[in-house]
């Protein structure tokens, strides 16, 4: 009998201390699921491959930028140091800083927007990269987006300001 009352009792404590920690799961869950609908906003379309001499062309597609809470919206892209020859901007949004940093605090090519009106229904930036021509293989490129408070600061500050948090994710395009 005493056997049977032990795994009672330890299944009945269990029982008992479920609720709070599954309604702390639930808060964290909530919270990364905000996180997931706030990345969702974006898309970031990007060639699997291109020719040697060709532009390899990035576009970020925001959904409903009216709906954020922060004054400021920044998208970047981090590319692999020592490739890239040249970068132009094919669409800017519009009140956006944007433009290109050779080295970042992680030693990549950086390309970044700074849009300061969200009083859209949609935004787009789109641009192109040349890539060495004494480069061959693929490389990877990383997206980030993240909404920011406007505070007394520069363009760099907000591009500054993004963190591994703030990845979209990671792209790899093969240069033939």
């Amino acid at each position: 009998m005493r056997k049977l009352l032990l795994p009672v009792a330890l299944a009945t404590g269990v029982f008992l201390l479920a609720p709070p920690a599954a309604q702390a799961s639930t808060e964290r869950s909530s919270a990364a699921e905000t996180a997931t609908q706030l990345r969702s906003r974006v898309t970031v379309t990007y060639p699997k491959e291109i020719r040697r001499g060709w532009p390899a062309r990035y576009t970020f597609k925001v959904a409903n930028p009216n709906e954020i809470d922060d004054e400021t919206l920044v998208l970047a892209t981090d590319l692999p140091r020592g490739i890239v020859s040249k970068v132009r901007f094919v669409t800017k949004p519009r009140g956006a800083s944007c433009g290109t940093h050779s080295r970042n605090a992680a030693g990549n090519y950086e390309i970044y927007c700074v849009v300061r009106s969200l009083n859209h229904t949609k935004l787009t930036m789109s641009f192109n990269v040349w890539i060495k021509t004494s480069y061959y293989g693929k490389f990877r490129a990383g997206h980030y987006w993240a909404p920011v408070s406007l505070g007394g600061g520069s363009v760099r500050d907000y591009v500054d300001e993004l963190t591994k948090d703030d990845l979209i994710g990671h792209t790899w395009t093969k240069v033939r």
